[in-house]
């Protein structure tokens, strides 16, 4: 039995070069145009909001884990200690948050809480060293710092309730 015309005519065509690179570039197209439809939709607020919320609730997690210095204890050494484990795990909290994607809903109000949540893990490593030279006003200093820092209520606006609690990056 022989093969159509049209697919006898077509043959010596397909089997050029020149249409064999055409039709694998159409190919490679077609699929990377179906990857991209496929896999790359922009996350939504509610997306943000349960990323930065199971990252917070890691953190508060983590930090209530750590055991604080005894009550009434105010030297160096045993804060020391204390704010040095703390101190990892606000550092880790601040990166996988600052790595959050920005979606347009709210933006302004996300980018504010970032910075909010940066600037208290830099406070953060300023009171690990306070701490650490046994400089009980730069201490307290730096506890008001992140007392007034505005990322839990920053959290709370935007609708992470996980991030808006008193553990983790705001207040020790």
């Amino acid at each position: 039995m022989r093969a159509p015309i049209a697919v006898r005519m077509l043959c010596p065509v397909m089997m050029r070069p020149h249409f064999r690179r055409v039709a694998a570039t159409l190919a490679a197209c077609l699929v990377a145009a179906i990857a991209t439809a496929c896999g790359s939709s922009s996350p939504t607020k509610k997306d943000v909001i349960a990323r930065g919320n199971a990252i917070c609730s890691s953190a508060v997690s983590s930090v209530r884990a750590v055991v604080p210095p005894a009550k009434g204890a105010s030297s160096g050494t045993a804060l020391a200690g204390y704010f040095k484990q703390l101190e990892p795990i606000v550092a880790k909290e601040v990166s996988q948050l600052r790595k959050l994607p920005r979606p347009s809903t709210d933006k302004a109000l996300l980018d504010r809480y970032i910075d909010a949540v940066t600037k208290a893990g830099n406070v953060y490593r300023q009171l690990a060293a306070a701490a650490q030279r046994n400089d009980i006003p730069a201490v307290a200093k730096y506890l008001g710092a992140l007392r007034a820092n505005p990322a839990q209520s920053l959290a709370q606006q935007y609708g992470m309730s996980q991030c808006a609690t008193a553990a983790g990056t705001s207040t020790p």
